[in-house]
């Protein structure tokens, strides 16, 4: 007992230690770069949050920083409050929303979706804390709050029309992904990226029919590589030292972990915090390592998509089933105009169909994530860019068209192995045959020597 609070000092003094330093660090830098937050976070919140709209390059990043700092805690605070129990999937709806605070959700454009989230709950006479996760990530759709408020006129019936929007994205959102789920049965684990795909779609066209206009942007930052390496790497390397403090971690546990499918499991309940924390921590670094293998910069984006990855490290996510998946867009790159910004940001969120690798092996992974990179490119158009999920949205499809086609390619190895072990029974029969009736013959003729 006395080990246990002795190691519980050190993970809250190193938790203490690395939010010190990325306070200092973040400050020090801020002031260095002489900007203005609240002036930053303004001009975050009035964005139109569309895709690709680096929160970096709008507001600096001091207000980005605060944004998703003021959207952590307050899920965190709801978490706390409703009593949830930190589950693997919890974790990676933390992290996920975390990081694409840098890149599309502000605390104004969020909100709406929680109000009719609660509102639902109320009407079916669910538990709030059964519905959380699905809730909070349905704010993928915030952009549609952020443009209806800030684009289309910008007056207060605009304003109403943004808030009665996300509140009812939220009120349907938790039915809706359950019904979505069953298209993937599991094998893409961004669900409500799926979801948000297919609702996103029917929304846009709602307001293309009325010619609401919505205008594709791109804005992406570049000048904070260093900064941003500096902090991601103290946090992985944080992670994975307080997964080996949590308790005695022996090695073993987390190779198990390691060769796991990753289909349906939620690492915390099956494996423990201490192999999920460090895998955590490792699929972090496996991240930049793929980034700079790329040559790509560290923006709001990609922080998006390396926090996204990270989470579900703790729900599905192993360096043995996502780096087919990374292979797979890398090799759809060849011979294609695709940026490289685009292949980065699509190998991070394909990860997303990890369960795929895991499950039917190596080789399908490698073909689904170059089926993805090939999706993803013109899936967008149809949400008009409104669905910040939309790597998600990509992998449902992958994940629903391959599916048929590996279940059959499995079910005819099967029949041939069945019937390769059916033909070797036969000839084991056979040859089993003729022995007993050489031994019989054998016997026949000894006894009629014997006789004579």
């Amino acid at each position: 007992m006395h080990k246990f609070h002795h190691r519980l000092r050190v993970i809250k003094f190193i938790s203490t230690l690395l939010a010190c330093f990325i306070v200092t660090f973040l400050i020090l830098y801020v002031i260095q770069k002489k900007e203005n937050i609240l002036l930053g976070l303004a001009s975050i919140i009035t964005s139109p949050a569309i895709l690709i709209t680096d929160f970096i390059l709008v507001g600096g990043i001091g207000a980005a920083f605060l944004n998703a700092l003021l959207i952590f805690f307050f899920n965190f605070i709801l978490i706390r409050i409703l009593k949830l129990k930190i589950t693997g999937i919890v974790i990676a709806c933390l992290l996920t929303v975390f990081g694409f605070s840098f890149f599309g959700k502000n605390m104004l454009n969020i909100l709406p979706f929680y109000i009719g989230g609660i509102v639902y709950c109320i009407y079916a006479h669910e538990e709030l804390s059964d519905n959380f996760v699905p809730i909070a990530f349905s704010s993928a759709l915030a952009p549609f709050v952020s443009e209806i408020a800030f684009q289309v006129g910008s007056t207060e019936s605009s304003y109403v029309g943004a808030i009665i929007l996300g509140i009812g994205i939220g009120f349907i959102i938790c039915p809706l992904a359950k019904k979505m789920y069953h298209f993937h049965e599991g094998f893409n684990l961004y669900n409500l990226g799926f979801t948000g795909g297919i609702l996103g779609a029917v929304i846009a066209s709602i307001l293309k029919l009325y010619d609401v206009p919505i205008e594709p942007q791109y804005l992406v930052s570049t000048e904070h590589h260093f900064f941003l390496s500096v902090l991601c790497s103290a946090i992985f390397g944080a992670l994975i030292l307080i997964g080996l403090l949590i308790k005695d971690v022996h090695i073993h546990y987390y190779f198990k972990l390691l060769r796991d499918p990753g289909f349906h499991t939620d690492f915390t309940k099956k494996y423990g915090y201490g192999p999920s924390f460090i895998n955590m921590g490792i699929m972090g670094f496996l991240s930049m390592l793929f980034l700079s293998l790329e040559g790509q910069t560290l923006n709001g984006p990609i922080l998006a998509g390396i926090f996204t990855v990270v989470g579900f490290a703790a729900y599905g996510k192993t360096p043995l089933n996502t780096f087919p998946i990374l292979l797979g867009v890398h090799l759809a790159s060849y011979g294609s105009n695709t940026p490289l910004f685009s292949i980065c940001l699509s190998g991070l969120f394909g990860t997303a169909l990890a369960p795929i690798a895991g499950v039917y092996g190596t080789l399908w992974g490698v073909v689904a994530g170059w089926l993805h990179l090939s999706v993803v490119q013109s899936i967008g158009i149809i949400h008009s860019g409104l669905n910040l999920y939309n790597n998600g949205f990509s992998c449902g499809i992958v994940a629903s068209v391959l599916l048929p086609v590996m279940n059959m390619v499995s079910e005819q190895n099967a029949k041939s192995k069945l019937h390769l072990l059916k033909r070797h029974k036969v000839y084991i029969q056979a040859i089993n045959r003729h022995f007993e009736t050489q031994k019989k013959e054998e016997i026949h003729e000894k006894n009629t020597t014997h006789s004579h």
